[in-house]
């Protein structure tokens, strides 16, 4: 260089100066330059880790207040809402008692709904409110996702109840009922939503609305139940959800002593081969009842010719995973021309009951009682099954049970 470094007195110089050109001279620069530029470096470092540290106060404070927003109004954190039963019997004169008119249940509860199950509820109505509503929700990224929808709308807003859905804060098509109750100013109505396999069934007091609503998105997806009071004192009084007597005790299972084991999932699945006694023949059936697990793929019907000839391929495959119920064979490691129905929809822990019914010339298929949309024809001699082969699927997703006659 062509100069010595010590020429630089103060830390502005050192620092217009370049590290390259620091590197090179750093020796030769004066003590007290060198203590000045270092205790500078301290003092900065010193603002700095202050202003993280004040950086990350703020950041859990803010935290904190986003945790208690989402609490309130995004179902954060459901309070635990107890079912105390109706204060009076449906449509009973007499007038609300004094502790129930300080009373009002929660808003909003987490709850966990399976085909079969009852949601029951209580409103106390109110002359001159224009709407209440009871909504069963799911959770879907940050907005609210409305599976189903059941609105009371009253005189002059219309008399009507409107049932509906709103995946993404758009409303869809809706189903209104008309035939309503005249209610009645300061009683006590009785509302029941069945939750069947394909629909939900909605009563007040006693009497079914004229229409149903069909599923339009998994029941089992339902996280919360979120009640809507309406104005001038009208307002929710009970509520409480439970299985019907049919889901806790499934009809027609094979072994009865192992209802409580299908419950709970621990009865064992069925061999995966079965080798008919005797030839199948027009008017048999095969009977048989899966235990759905929601995350598997399929679970599958094969019934087989020797050698693994596939006379007859029934293929569940859930949603995600297309919905459908896929039908074919395949005689020789080849897939033939595939009949696809809709599958219906099924809700984690469920019981599904198969019928496939041997016609005179095509297979028909019942799921749950219900036949899907397809037959299929005989590709291949009936008689030439000698074998039945489930596949179980994943995720304790099981077949539980088999028989033919």
């Amino acid at each position: 260089m062509s100069q010595p470094l010590s020429y630089f007195t103060t830390v502005e110089e050192i620092e217009a100066t370049s590290d390259d050109v620091l590197r090179e001279g750093f020796g030769f620069l004066s003590p007290d330059t060198v203590v000045n530029y270092v205790m500078e470096l301290r003092q900065k470092l010193r603002v700095t880790e202050e202003s993280k540290a004040a950086a990350e106060t703020e950041i859990v404070r803010l935290r904190g207040l986003l945790k208690e927003k989402e609490t309130s109004t995004a179902a954060a954190a459901f309070p635990n809402l107890t079912f105390t039963g109706y204060s009076q019997e449906p449509g009973s004169s007499k007038q609300i008692s004094t502790s129930l008119e300080s009373e009002k249940i929660n808003n909003l509860h987490s709850v966990k709904l399976l085909p079969g199950f009852e949601i029951q509820a209580a409103f106390l109505f109110k002359k001159g409110t224009e709407k209440f509503n009871l909504n069963l929700m799911s959770q879907k990224d940050t907005h609210n996702f409305y599976t189903f929808h059941l609105d009371f709308r009253l005189y002059p807003m219309g008399n009507v109840i409107v049932m509906n859905t709103n995946p993404a804060k758009s409303w869809e098509q809706e189903v209104r009922a008309v035939q309503l109750p005249q209610f009645i100013d300061s009683k006590i109505y009785n509302v029941t939503i069945q939750c069947e396999d394909r629909q939900f069934r909605i009563k007040i007091n006693d009497n079914y609305l004229e229409s149903s609503f069909p599923y339009r998105y998994p029941l089992q997806d339902v996280a919360v139940i979120k009640l809507n009071h309406g104005s001038l004192g009208n307002r929710w009084v009970s509520l409480n959800w439970k299985p019907t007597e049919s889901q806790h005790n499934p009809p027609n299972i094979v072994d009865t002593k192992c209802r409580k084991e299908v419950a709970s999932c621990q009865l064992p699945p069925i061999s995966n081969i079965t080798n008919l006694d005797r030839t199948l023949q027009p008017g048999m059936k095969i009977s048989a009842r899966a235990f759905f697990r929601k995350g598997t793929k399929k679970f599958t019907i094969n019934l087989l010719k020797e050698g693994g000839f596939n006379l007859f391929h029934l293929d569940f495959r859930p949603y995600p995973h297309g919905n459908v119920i896929v039908m074919n064979t395949n005689p020789s490691s080849s897939w033939e021309k595939e009949i696809r129905a809709d599958l219906p929809p099924l809700s984690d822990g469920q019981m599904i009951d198969v019928v496939i019914e041997c016609d005179k010339d095509n297979f028909k298929v019942k799921v749950n009682g219900n036949y899907i949309g397809n037959v299929f024809q005989y590709r291949y001699s009936l008689e030439d099954v000698k074998m039945i082969n489930v596949i179980h699927g994943s995720c304790g997703n099981k077949w539980i049970a088999l028989n033919y006659n």
